[in-house]
């Protein structure tokens, strides 16, 4: 990939969409994910693409999986001499193609692309739920995200902090602190005497809740 080539910043988003992208007609694939792109997002990659005077034939969503059930997402275009591969579905919408490899396609499904304004700047971002896994575990992340959701982040966010469900594993929940959670003194303590008891209360088969959050990089950085 020459340098020359634009690449979209790497994000995760809670914005919802406005379009969906369907898979482009006559090629089947075992897994297609839905996904939308808002009409702003569309407007601002048919203006990237543009800019960049070079061809591209479209443009690539990216996944670093962080757990079997979550990942980050980054975004690129695809040069015009870049090889088809056999791995990619390749999703058509208003002039632009998305291209998809099968393998991240399930980190995806319900995938929302946006692109957003903000005090600091503007960028891309595109919002996933957590990778649905037919499994006891996956089940069982469904309802720890619902208490997370209903009852661990409201309570959080009065503080500034949030949390995020990296993975669910042999009893353990691993989570990410984030916010004015991350780099605080008391996290630890918030996390045993109040998000692991409240977790623990609504789904017994909780064995153990884990920081997983690198809290060198957060807002008040302490050493455990």
């Amino acid at each position: 990939m020459q340098a020359s080539y634009q690449s979209l910043p790497r994000s995760q988003s809670t914005v919802s969409g406005q379009m969906e992208v369907q898979p482009e007609s006559g090629k089947s694939f075992p897994s297609v994910p839905s996904i939308t792109i808002t009409e702003i997002a569309l407007k601002k990659i048919v203006e990237s693409k543009e800019g960049l005077g070079l061809p591209v034939k479209g443009l690539r969503v990216r996944a670093n999986p962080r757990s079997p059930l979550r990942a980050d997402f980054s975004m690129r275009f695809v040069p015009a001499e870049e090889p088809e591969s056999a791995n990619d579905s390749i999703h058509s919408f208003d002039g632009i193609d998305l291209y998809i490899a099968s393998d991240i396609a399930p980190y995806l499904d319900g995938a929302t692309i946006d692109f957003v304004f903000s005090l600091i700047g503007s960028e891309f971002k595109v919002d996933a739920p957590l990778r649905k896994l037919d499994t006891p575990e996956g089940r069982m992340a469904a309802k720890i995200q619902q208490v997370l959701d209903e009852e661990v982040i409201p309570s959080l966010a009065t503080h500034g902090g949030g949390a995020t469900l990296i993975d669910f594993k042999d009893g353990i929940v691993f989570l990410e602190l984030r916010g004015g959670c991350q780099g605080c003194s008391m996290a630890g303590a918030t996390l045993k005497d109040g998000i692991e008891t409240s977790l623990r209360r609504s789904v017994p088969e909780i064995q153990e809740v884990r920081d997983v959050t690198n809290h060198a990089n957060g807002l008040n950085p302490y050493v455990r």
